[in-house]
């Protein structure tokens, strides 16, 4: 139950982002979607269970590929994400994703280790078998919040 609710509230998240189109279409009918947020965001029983850090200097990276169908529907896909971070002293981070499945959905979860008012970008490459290989990036400026 509560598992169910932990990606009920990282998909709440991710709804309310994709208004905001945080997701690019890539190789035709693709898409990855993504959103960062501060740890803090996590309710403290969610973050135990799953072992995530629930810290003000923490955000966690939520990384989905899916194919649009031609029916509308967009389908989670099976694919090897990964995930560099580059602050503004041009120092480089490879971050490490977990790699969750349920019922319908497939996450791409990293956590993110961050300063107070750190502007961060995330470089991130999709490979699925058959496709060549995408790769975006993003900015993201971060805060540090109170747990």
């Amino acid at each position: 139950m509560i598992r169910s609710l932990f990606f009920t509230a990282l998909l709440s998240l991710l709804a309310v982002t994709a208004a905001a189109e945080q997701k690019v279409v890539f190789n035709g009918d693709y898409e990855l979607h993504y959103i960062v947020f501060n740890s803090t965001m996590l309710q403290p029983e969610i973050a135990r269970q799953y072992n995530l850090p629930r810290a003000g200097r923490s955000a966690i990276v939520n990384l989905s590929v899916l194919q649009q169908q031609d029916d509308g529907v967009a389908l989670p896909v099976e694919a090897t994400v990964s995930l560099n971070v580059r602050d503004l002293l041009g120092q480089q981070r490879t971050i490490e994703l977990d790699v969750v499945r349920e019922q319908n959905a497939i996450y791409h979860l990293g956590i993110v280790r961050l300063l107070d008012r750190e502007m961060l970008w995330f470089d991130i490459t999709v490979e699925i078998p058959g496709e060549r290989d995408y790769e975006f990036s993003f900015s993201k400026e971060m805060w540090e919040e109170d747990a």
